[in-house]
């Protein structure tokens, strides 16, 4: 080689390789100064947002305060309460508020709480996406207690590779520019090939995004301006395909349905969260066998029948075997482009509540038809006695003429009873809430029970404090009252006491009604509120009840944001306790009407 040749080629390497090392150590400077700027910018606008809270009004929508904030700074706002619960959010909509956890343990709220300001830099729980959090701490009246400013690390370090890339390509100018002084025809051919060949190397490193100059006519360039076309329009499938993917797994996670997608090989391809808690499956099952992740033959017949029939397969029940809970079963082919098939989709939608609502309404139509068909068989059996000449025998006739009406007025008390725990139930029921006495309405029930308790020799003492209010409907609590005061005469033993007794527990005030009865098993104290259930049906038949009076008290007391409750202790009697909230100060005055109660 001529000495020209290697005074020209040390020249080429002493400025290729002097252009690189500035180049390097400028994208490090200026990478660092623009992050630098960025944060500083970052910190500036969380200050601007902490005065602009302070000044804003108390009522103000926080969530639209964070998406226009959000939009105007290009960043993610995110307006946190003193106790860490998230008032607005710019990267999510008002609906997605509610799915957000506490943020007063995140580390930049945590040093914003004790030292007015915090930052870190951490990959976010709910976007996952990594960010630069910057966090100040709101001082002042209103609701918001931080603002938070969100800035994508991916932002600084794509700032930072435009950078590098400017000056990479600067070096890369200046290399070209004396290659073009000592070899002007041969540096004008071979750098276009040259910028494609290292921007094709670095597009396969991953870097995606680099632009292939071109800027003459040649066919070189032509080239050049073809593969950055190529590039471009990969990208953007690659872009929308990504897009696409994530929008389709975070509606299949979001989803309570279980859902499983398998392959005509019956391997597991997509399964989401639901599905796997439906089964407890502790792995991830994609690519194994759906045989070996659930073991449930009706599933794997419905698959069975999808796949080799290429027929939809009928809605099958199954159940979880963990939970017990029900789920229908629907197992849809896929159809493929050139025929057959290439996989199912199987859904699991859980049906457990509409099992129990129609568990409910059979056990509900059997029992209010056994109520009433023994009512109507002994009227039907008197009255045809009447009517085959027990109306010539005047004393019988009576007597039957009386077991006839006491039948009729059960089956009306039932029916009332049915009518009132109906509208209770539906919320058809109208309060006229104000401060009652307790101890008067006691006194009253008593009194009007007497004639009723005249044969049970059963004594009911009220020992309830005076001027003892609570907040509730006057004739309602008289109607509880007699429900549990009738109840506690009925299965008392003769010679009896029946006790009223009152007390006030933090923010609640008990009433009690203790008897001195058989008890009731410990087994159905959590059945004894469902309607119908009698602990001993015949003693209670007997008695007139109609295994209503404890549903409609319980019912009722929910009406009163109260409820009821049952202790019990074989021959020693039983306690029911009606809990109310206590009532304050400014409750003790007129009558009051709940409002989303409807009329009667």
């Amino acid at each position: 080689m001529r000495i020209r040749s290697r005074l020209r080629l040390l020249l080429a390497a002493t400025v290729a390789v002097t252009a690189t090392l500035l180049a390097l150590g400028a994208a490090g400077l200026l990478g660092g100064g623009a992050t630098d700027a960025l944060t500083g910018r970052v910190r500036l606008e969380a200050d601007l947002l902490v005065q602009t809270l302070r000044q804003s009004a108390p009522n103000a929508d926080q969530q639209a305060f964070a998406l226009e904030a959000g939009r105007r700074l290009d960043l993610r706002v995110t307006l946190i309460a003193r106790d860490g619960a998230v008032l607005g959010d710019s990267a999510r909509d008002r609906a997605g508020l509610g799915t957000l956890d506490n943020h007063l343990g995140r580390p930049e709220i945590t040093a914003a709480a004790l030292h007015r300001e915090g930052e870190s830099r951490r990959r976010s729980e709910s976007t996952g996406i990594e960010y630069l959090y910057v966090a100040r701490r709101v001082d002042g009246p209103g609701p918001v207690g931080f603002v938070r400013l969100a800035l994508p690390i991916e932002r600084l370090t794509a700032a930072r590779a435009r950078m590098r890339a400017t000056l990479l390509l600067l070096a890369s100018a200046t290399f070209v520019l004396v290659l073009t002084a000592a070899w002007p025809l041969a540096g004008r051919l071979t750098r276009p090939v040259e910028v494609m060949s290292a921007t094709a190397e670095r597009a396969a490193g991953g870097e995606f995004h680099l632009d292939v100059p071109w800027e003459r006519s040649d066919e070189i360039s032509r080239l050049a301006a073809a593969v950055d076309r190529m590039r471009r329009a990969l990208l953007g499938q690659i872009e929308d395909s990504e897009r696409e993917r994530r929008l389709l797994l975070s509606v299949i996670g979001g989803m309570k349905e279980g859902l499983v997608l398998v392959d005509a090989d019956r391997k597991v391809r997509l399964a989401n969260e639901a599905f796997r808690a439906i089964f407890g499956v502790g792995f991830d099952p994609n690519g194994h066998l759906l045989a070996e992740v659930i073991r449930n033959p009706t599933v794997m017949r419905d698959l069975d029948a999808a796949l080799d029939e290429e027929h939809r397969a009928s809605a099958s029940v199954v159940q979880a075997a963990d939970t017990g809970r029900a789920y229908e079963l629907r197992v849809t082919p896929l159809p493929e482009a050139g025929g057959g098939r290439s996989g199912a989709l199987i859904l699991f939608l859980d049906i457990t509540r509409l099992e129990a609502l129609e568990r409910v309404r059979r056990e509900f139509v059997a029992n209010v038809s056994h109520e009433l068909r023994t009512p109507l068989t002994s009227i039907k059996a008197f009255v045809e006695t009447l009517i085959e000449g027990g109306l010539r025998d005047p004393d019988n006739s009576l007597r039957f003429l009386d077991i006839v009406r006491r039948h009729a007025d059960r089956m009306q008390a039932l029916i009332d009873d049915l009518t009132d725990l109906s509208l209770i139930e539906t919320g058809a029921v109208r309060l006229a809430l104000g401060p009652v006495d307790v101890r008067e309405v006691a006194e009253e029930v008593v009194a009007q029970s007497a004639p009723r308790r005249a044969g049970s020799k059963v004594e009911v003492r009220v020992e309830l404090p005076r001027a003892w209010r609570v907040r509730a409907d006057r004739r309602r609590l008289e109607q509880i009252l007699i429900n549990l005061l009738d109840n506690a005469v009925k299965f008392n033993r003769p010679g009896g006491v029946v006790r009223l007794t009152g007390a006030d527990i933090g923010d609640r005030r008990l009433v009690r009604v203790e008897d001195t009865g058989l008890g009731i098993p410990a087994d159905s104290l959590d059945k004894i509120f469902n309607r119908f259930y009698r602990v001993d049906a015949s003693r209670a038949r007997e008695a007139g009840g109609t295994g209503l009076g404890l549903a409609i008290v319980k019912h009722l007391m929910r009406l009163h944001a109260g409820g009821v409750t049952a202790t019990s202790e074989l021959g020693r009697g039983s306690v029911f306790t009606l809990d109310f909230p206590r009532p304050g100060p400014d409750e003790e005055k007129g009558p009051d009407v709940l409002p989303d109660a409807g009329p009667v």
